[in-house]
This record gives C-alpha cells, sequence and structure tokens, in this order.
C-alpha cells in the first residue's frame, strides 16, 4: 500500500509581521493542498490516506475557528457547519479502521478457540467499513462538498484587500487564549471518577488546542515547542481510552443485532470484558497525564511568548 501523507504543518511558516487576515487565508490554502493531495487515495480505501484525509479537514475546521474573529461570521459559519457534515463521513470510515486495528489486537490475545470463533467480527466490520467508504465517496462527489471545497479555494485565494488590519503577532496570543481556557476549565472538570465523556471532552479540547498552536508555532519559541510535544502526548493517552470505550459500543451492537452467530458472542463477550479493563486502565493514566500535564505550567509560558511576539510586532509597526 502507498502511504500518501499530507504537509505537516510545520511546512507553514508565519511571520508576526505577517497580516493576520492574509495569514488565515494562507493557512487555510495550505491544509485544503493537504485535503487534495490525500483525496484521491482516501476514496481508493487506503487507511494511511481516509485518516489524513480527516486530519486535513480537522486542520481546515481548527484554522476556522482560530482565525474567526478576524474572517467574515457568515463565510465562516457556512464553511465550519459543511465542514463538520464532511467530517462525519470521513470519521465514520477511519473509525472503523481505528476499530478493526483494536479488536484484531486483543483478539490475538484470546484463547484459541475463541480467536477461532471470532472470524465474523472482521467480516462485519469489513462490510461496516465498504459501506463507510461507499457513503464517503458519494459525499465527495456531492454538490454541496464541491461548493464548500470551492467556497473555501475562492476565499483562500482571494487577493481582495483586507484593509489596515492587526499583524498576527499583534493577535497571536489573543487567538489562542479561548482554546487554552475550555482545555484548563475541561481538565479541572475530571475526578477519580471520570466518565469517559469527560474524557473525550478533553481529548477534543487538547486537539484544536494542539492544532490552533502548530498554526502559530514559528511565532514562539521554547516553550511553544514543548507545549506542543506535551500536547500530543496527552491526546494520545486519552485517544487509547476512547478507542476502548468506542470498540465496546460497537461490540454491544453487534452482540445485539438479530444477524451474528451465536458461537461469535462467545468472543465478542470476552472481548468487551478485556476493553472495560483497558478503559479502566486507560482512565487513570489520563488522569495521571493531566495533572502532570497541568503542573508544566507550558499553557502560560507559550501565551506568554506569543505575547513577546506582540510586542516585538507593535514596536516594528511604531519604527
Amino acid at each position: 500500500m502507498t502511504v500518501l501523507r499530507a504537509p505537516r504543518p510545520a511546512g507553514l511558516v508565519l511571520s508576526p509581521d505577517d497580516g493576520a487576515a492574509v495569514a488565515a487565508r494562507a493557512v487555510l490554502r495550505y491544509h485544503l493542498r493537504g485535503f487534495a493531495g490525500v483525496e484521491p487515495a482516501a476514496r481508493a480505501g487506503e487507511v494511511e490516506p481516509v485518516h489524513q484525509l480527516r486530519v486535513a479537514t480537522r486542520r481546515l475546521r481548527a484554522a476556522l475557528r482560530l482565525f474567526a474573529p478576524l474572517l467574515p461570521a457568515r463565510f465562516t459559519s457556512a464553511a465550519h457547519r459543511d465542514l463538520a457534515w464532511l467530517a462525519r463521513a470521513i470519521g465514520a470510515a477511519r473509525d472503523l479502521d481505528v476499530l478493526s486495528a483494536l479488536v484484531r489486537k486483543q483478539a490475538a490475545r484470546l484463547d484459541p478457540e475463541l480467536r477461532r470463533a471470532a472470524g465474523p467480527l472482521g467480516m462485519a466490520l469489513h462490510e461496516q467499513r465498504a459501506q463507510a467508504l461507499a457513503a464517503l465517496g458519494a459525499m465527495l462527489d456531492a454538490k454541496r462538498c464541491r461548493r464548500l471545497l470551492e467556497r473555501l479555494a475562492a476565499f483562500a485565494d482571494s487577493r481582495a484587500p483586507v484593509g489596515r488590519g492587526p499583524r498576527l503577532g499583534e493577535v497571536a496570543a489573543d487567538l489562542l487564549r479561548p482554546h487554552v481556557r475550555v482545555v484548563v476549565r475541561a481538565g479541572r472538570r475530571l475526578g477519580p471518577d471520570a466518565e469517559p465523556v469527560d474524557l473525550h471532552r478533553l481529548r477534543v479540547r487538547t486537539k484544536r488546542l494542539r492544532y490552533a498552536l502548530e498554526t502559530l508555532r514559528s511565532l514562539g519559541d521554547r516553550s511553544t515547542r514543548e507545549l506542543l510535544r506535551h500536547l500530543e502526548r496527552l491526546q494520545d493517552t486519552l485517544g487509547k481510552g476512547q478507542d476502548a470505550v468506542t470498540a465496546i459500543a460497537w461490540l454491544r451492537a453487534y452482540a445485539a443485532s438479530p444477524g451474528p452467530p451465536a458461537t461469535s458472542l462467545l468472543p465478542a463477550g470476552a472481548l468487551i470484558q478485556a476493553l472495560a479493563r483497558r478503559t479502566r486502565k486507560q482512565r487513570r493514566r489520563a488522569l495521571k497525564a493531566w495533572r502532570r500535564f497541568e503542573r508544566t505550567r507550558l499553557l502560560a509560558a507559550a501565551l506568554d511568548e506569543l505575547g513577546t511576539a506582540a510586542d516585538a510586532s507593535r514596536a516594528a509597526a511604531r519604527a
């Protein structure tokens, strides 16, 4: 299988002296190219390109969310709504890839007899993925999707005057601050008995902050780079728990459906038990990871670095 990867955010270098609205358009252009680059292979069903198509869509949404105060509200709202619609179709296919990998890994640890009886589980996942890919292809071909991509490209490529708006360095910390606040709020809601929905909320907020900070990476310094490393680790820890929760939900739905062979219900039950243990273990790890992350104080340090960029940009403007 040929693995195609979307351009990494590090390849987009923004300057604090860039006009903020111009920078927003450059970011949208960059991620649209990433989307277009992996779309053909994702349509063909290749696993990694499906993942990268989802990432490109998420980064487009993150860019709209980050730069929302600088963009036309009507355009931003409509584009965000349509990207969310598209993301659901991509996510359905990608989630099945993640689920299949996790079920295979856990099934390999079962007793040999149970493992042999788990074959119908793999077949059911395969059939659902084929259906999800067909639905994704139909959505990518839909007028709504093509209009969305055309509108985003037209806006990103527009050379219309943007007025005397702020420089990126002047507003970067203010653009990032709301993302920091929601992560802190989500993390502080966690207790020893945190529910999966609470951990998933923190994971989503962490991912959004990471994407936003990656966009502004070139304006920061050491603390910004260190914060990105910690965010990625925290996101990964939270993700492992959420993957197990999703797998349990799928296995329960499979067991409750009218079609599966009775012999496949035993391995399904064994997998649910194993994944439930994994969920509890990952919850403990996630809580520890959040507490370690909070103690680093990197959120405040990164905002201070971006604030320094703002001071330098204002000084350059006065010079």
